[in-house]
């Protein structure tokens, strides 16, 4: 991809009163995918549906499946065969992948009569990192299995005791909890940053056009994330990277230099980065639509040396565990349409990476001001 030229950061604000990196990083190499960590909001509705509704679903389908499985499993030409299958599911579950979830429903256990199941893990998955399409296209794979426990079993737990069935179930606290995200998002937001805050510029091409971005940054509230932020961006790092992980409605997640290497392969994305760390930098700035925010990995409190997100739904459900030093100022219209991009199929080693063209930073300068 093309390569602009990076003018460096403006001298005003690399006089700011930044505390030294020197003392936030600590010597950490990289070695898993660096993530948007997900926490689920403290009953919500999908998890009081699931506290309401799921164990005596779980009893009764134990109760009334038992035979069936026990038919099913007789029925199989060989225990290897079966035993295979079931160890397919665990698999895949034991990731808690949503996109490994969907691949063995779709693909590997096709036809097999465990696809209905595994589909149902996916939707768990799915609505764990706010991604309701992901999620009801899950549910559509169940329904599409023709698992009898799962589509065709009524259960007296609908709206004034109706009849319905899990599926059912599934697509009704999903809509619920989309709509709640929704309203909790118009509750919070944050104050843009003052005015004569650092600003940082990216051209992104999109399929041979360019959108751009522009992002404010909270100097004075997150000053070591801002700081390495526009050191990286003055040494042109961020130039030729792409957003390698993009999940529609909640973030678009970019800054890994492995995207640029053409020695690194596709499931390299997200595992890349210096070899440091930032300190978490606390304070009342919460995770509303269009901030910019850092990532890191899972079960980490120090936040990855490079890679960052820009929140394109509501996610409050990170706020305190991720770091927000910035938000867009111009350009929203451009992070809608890259949160729109397309992901590859989970059996091309999809994990919500788009699909061609990818959107890659062609230049990320720091403005003039």
């Amino acid at each position: 991809m093309p390569r602009h030229e990076v003018r460096n950061p403006d001298p005003s604000h690399q006089s700011r009163p930044y505390h030294a990196m020197a003392h936030s990083k600590s010597r950490t190499k990289h070695k898993a995918a660096t993530e948007v960590t997900i926490v689920t909001d403290e009953k919500s509705t999908f998890a009081e549906a699931v506290d309401r509704y799921w164990r005596p679903v779980a009893l009764l389908a134990l109760a009334s499946a038992g035979w069936v499985l026990y038919g099913e499993y007789q029925e199989e030409e060989t225990t290897n065969a079966r035993n295979a299958e079931w160890e397919i599911l665990v698999t895949a579950a034991t990731t808690g992948d949503p996109e490994e979830l969907m691949k063995a429903a779709q693909a590997d256990l096709a036809g097999t009569g465990v696809e209905g199941w595994a589909a149902l893990a996916a939707v768990s998955s799915f609505a764990a990192e706010r991604d309701y399409s992901g999620a009801m296209e899950a549910v559509a794979a169940i329904e599409a299995s023709g698992a009898p426990l799962l589509t065709s079993l009524s259960l007296p737990i609908g709206k004034e005791g109706a009849e319905t069935t899990i599926a059912g179930i599934l697509k009704a606290t999903l809509g619920s909890q989309q709509d709640q995200d929704r309203a909790l998002g118009a509750l919070f937001e944050n104050a843009p940053p003052p005015e004569g805050s650092p600003v940082v510029e990216m051209d992104v091409d999109l399929g041979g056009r360019t959108l751009s971005i522009a992002l404010a940054l909270y100097a004075e509230q997150a000053p070591l994330h801002v700081e390495n932020f526009l050191k990286l961006v003055g040494e042109g790092y961020y130039d030729g990277t792409k957003f390698h992980r993009i999940i529609r409605g909640f973030m678009i997640q970019g800054g890994d230099p492995n995207t640029k290497d053409p020695t690194k392969g596709v499931e390299t994305w997200g595992q890349g980065g210096p070899e440091y760390k930032i300190d978490q930098e606390g304070g009342d700035r919460v995770h509303s639509q269009y901030v910019l925010s850092a990532a890191k990995n899972p079960n980490e409190l120090q936040s990855s040396g490079s890679q960052f997100f820009i929140t394109t739904g509501s996610p409050h459900h990170l706020d305190g565990i991720h770091t927000v030093f910035g938000m867009v100022i111009e350009g929203q219209a451009a992070v809608d349409e890259l949160d729109g991009v397309a992901v590859r199929p989970p059996q091309f080693q999809g994990q919500s990476i788009p699909a061609a063209p990818v959107p890659t930073i062609t230049s990320a300068r720091v403005r003039e001001q």
